[in-house]
């Protein structure tokens, strides 16, 4: 629990209710031109997309090229475009990998935190995103994709929709008297401003990183309460 964070239950929607957790969005979409199927095949594509996460944060997505990636991963130009047409492609699978990922982070904390509280909730959730992040720095341009660049647009857009996915669920588990437009609304605004936030966060000193999380978690509880009220 972050100290001075305001107390649990002006957002009782995040107080109470267990939460069971139902289809959230994933994707939809196929990048790849086969799918691995032995052993070797998938350690090899998953260096690939290992190389491609790096070289789309060192050198920005426009300017990566799919021999850098695949050199960078120790692999031949056409063991690349024998599962990838094209970038585009590996950003897509990258957008793939991540809402798997981000998906198990999220839920391992409401299926085996059901009980907490509002605060707590928002606290452990922005940590695990802000931890995610830091590891995964590419997350940065592909969201920023969603806002545009066109590249990057349908990967981006989908990561932040899987984002907003998992978010308007947790909403309308525990708030039952709110409709689904005004949970999906609150979702994507939450996650709007932790995106922004984060990608703060990560450009600040490191002492300064804590300060930017803290306000984040007050800005998101602040907003959740007055956008979602509790019944009169």
């Amino acid at each position: 629990m972050v100290r001075g964070l305001p107390t649990v239950c002006g957002i009782p929607y995040l107080c109470d209710h267990k939460l069971r957790f139902g289809e959230v969005l994933t994707s939809a979409a196929q990048p790849l031109r086969r799918a691995p199927k032995q052993a070797r095949a998938q350690q090899r594509v998953s260096r690939i997309l290992d190389a491609a996460e790096d070289l789309f944060v060192e050198v920005g997505f426009d300017a990566a090229t799919t021999n850098q990636i695949a050199a960078r991963a120790n692999a031949s130009i056409g063991s690349l475009y024998e599962f990838f047409p094209n970038k585009q492609a590996l950003a897509q699978a990258l957008a793939d990998r991540y809402v798997a990922q981000l998906g198990a982070v999220i839920e391992e904390r409401m299926v085996n935190e059901p009980a907490w509280t509002g605060e707590q909730l928002v606290d452990s959730i922005v940590t695990a995103l802000d931890g995610f992040w830091r590891r995964h720095p590419a997350v940065v341009p592909l969201l920023r994709g969603a806002l545009g660049a066109p590249a990057l647009m349908d990967a981006g857009e989908q990561l932040r929709l899987a984002l907003v996915g998992h978010i308007e669920a947790i909403l309308l588990e525990r708030r039952r008297d709110v409709d689904a437009e005004r949970a999906l609304l609150a979702a994507e605004m939450a996650i709007d401003l932790t995106r922004t936030l984060l990608e703060r966060a990560q450009a600040e000193p490191v002492h300064r990183r804590p300060v930017v999380l803290r306000e984040l978690k007050i800005a998101i509880i602040g907003y959740l309460r007055t956008a979602m009220p509790p019944p009169a």
